[in-house]
């Protein structure tokens, strides 16, 4: 799968009965597997994790056990994290896959 704009996927998230999708930004400094934006959170009950932003500075955020989809390759089970305000593919899930950053202008996925 070749996908513009570089650096996003498409991504379809489930969790609980609950599907989201958008563009998600990948994130190589972020260890985790993804993130949903908090407003999509919903007041699922479910655990929390805590998290040090790249500035140093901690906090938590609700996550809960999923399930992520890029394109046409199959569903993955992923710890979704609920927080910010944007999606975001961590290297949970990036380690999964052959991933190509071609000079800052494609990104190549291959499973």
């Amino acid at each position: 799968m070749t996908n513009p704009p570089f650096p996003s996927l498409p991504l379809t998230v489930r969790v609980r009965g609950e599907t989201y999708a958008g563009p998600a930004l990948l994130d190589t400094g972020f260890e985790g597997d993804i993130i949903v934006p908090a407003d999509l959170a919903r007041g699922f009950p479910g655990r929390t994790q805590d998290l040090v932003l790249a500035d140093g500075s901690a906090t938590e955020a609700p996550f809960l056990s999923g399930f992520a989809q890029f394109a046409d390759f199959d569903n993955v089970p992923a710890n979704v994290l609920f927080f910010g305000n944007e999606f975001i593919i961590g290297m949970g899930i990036l380690r999964r896959y052959e991933v190509i950053l071609d000079h800052g202008r494609r990104l190549i996925v291959n499973p």
